[in-house]
């Protein structure tokens, strides 16, 4: 893979749950020219979020082996390779996994970001996940910590993330990625075994008291979000709400990684 004399590629791994926050943080970068997807989910919608956000980037969606001889048009690059929902079944698995795509991706990039947070202690030895790595690797954090997962990421990190679990006792989390893709969620990491049978799901839902449908108001999502959410609490018989989110862990930890690129 050859990058044009003068440019600089960041590399993101990224969780599919964060996709919809990875198109827009790529999207509106207005020093990016090109974008390549590596979609280890299979799903191939982050590229079309992208080309519709930003139209004038140059996204190409590859496989892994097509890194070989590849070469990139001048201008600023971002590398995107997208991790399944189903790895968290594991933390040790996906800690392996990504651990292997920053290996592949550290002879093409100059900074890394890895788009998870904690995910079930998977990350929380965050020195030793990047040891070895031979360019800079940043994870999402505030300004204190690395952030507990998906949720924390957008709610503005850890505190702001214990002080809603506190006031929001007995809520179901729905960010614009889950609400779209629940039963295929759920199944990925076994919830649920027919995606026409909730009911193993309502009856996970009854003993752990569920008793809130909480949309993850980020602005991020395509118009159905609203929509979708309300089915979703129609069908477990839960109360709609909705929280508001920021981007701004989002922001920051991909700004740290980019001023690692030079």
């Amino acid at each position: 893979m050859a990058v044009a004399e003068g440019s600089k590629a960041l590399g993101i791994v990224g969780c599919q749950v964060l996709e919809d926050e990875i198109a827009y943080v790529v999207a509106n970068d207005r020093h990016v020219a090109n974008v390549v997807v590596l979609d280890g989910a299979h799903t191939n919608t982050l590229v079309n979020k992208i080309n519709r956000i930003a139209p004038m980037k140059r996204v190409t969606a590859i496989k892994e082996e097509d890194l070989v001889g590849l070469a990139l048009p001048a201008g600023n690059s971002v590398f995107v390779w997208m991790k399944p929902i189903r790895l968290h079944q594991s933390p040790p698995m996906l800690r392996e996994e990504v651990i292997a795509a920053m290996k592949r991706m550290e002879s093409l990039t100059q900074s890394i970001l890895i788009f998870y947070g904690l995910c079930g202690n998977a990350f929380r030895n965050f020195e030793k996940v990047k040891e070895g790595i031979r360019v800079p690797v940043t994870i999402l954090r505030d300004e204190k910590n690395v952030v507990d997962d998906c949720t924390g990421t957008v709610l503005g990190g850890s505190d702001a993330y214990r002080a809603f679990l506190i006031r929001e006792q007995g809520a179901y989390v729905l960010n614009s990625m889950w609400a779209a893709n629940w039963r295929h969620f759920m199944q990925e990491v076994q919830m649920l075994h027919d995606p026409n049978d909730i009911s193993e799901v309502k009856g996970v839902f009854e003993y752990m008291e569920y008793k809130k449908a909480m949309k993850l108001q980020t602005g991020l999502g395509d118009p159905e979000f609203e929509r979708q959410v309300a089915e979703f609490a129609r069908l477990f018989g839960l109360e709609m709400r909705a929280v508001t989110c920021t981007m701004t862990v989002v922001d920051h930890s991909y700004q740290e990684a980019k001023n690692k690129l030079w």
